[in-house]
C-alpha cells in the first residue's frame, strides 16, 4: 500500500507540470489510483498533502445498474454518475463503477 501512496504522490506533484497533457495524464492516473484504492487525500495549503486508506461509505456484493436517471451522486465519491458507469451496493445506494473495489466488481 505505501508503494502505491508514494505513486499517488508523484501524480499529484507531476499534475501541477506546465505540459498540459502530461500534466492532464498524470492527474487522471492519480484519480484511477486513488478510487481503485480507496483512498482520501487531506491538502491544506502550504502544507505537503497526505494520503491515507479511508473507511469504506458502501458495502457489497455490488450489482450492475441499468440506468441511473434520478440518481443524485455516488455514494462513495459524492460526484454525478455517467450513463451505463453506475452500480448499487447491497443496501441500493448509487456510487460508480471505478468507486467499487476492483476485487469485487460485478
Amino acid at each position: 500500500m505505501q508503494r502505491i501512496v508514494e505513486q499517488v504522490r508523484k501524480l499529484i506533484a507531476l499534475s501541477s507540470s506546465p505540459d498540459e497533457h502530461e500534466a492532464r495524464s498524470a492527474a487522471h492516473l492519480a484519480c484511477k489510483l486513488i478510487r481503485a484504492h480507496n483512498l482520501h487525500v487531506d491538502a491544506e495549503p502550504g502544507v505537503t498533502r497526505t494520503v491515507r486508506a479511508r473507511a469504506r461509505a458502501t458495502r457489497g456484493p455490488y450489482v450492475r445498474a441499468t440506468s441511473v436517471r434520478g440518481w443524485p451522486s455516488c455514494a462513495e465519491c459524492g460526484e454525478g454518475i455517467a450513463e451505463r458507469d453506475g452500480c448499487h451496493d447491497a443496501d441500493g445506494r448509487p456510487l460508480h463503477g471505478d468507486c467499487v473495489p476492483a476485487n469485487e466488481r460485478p
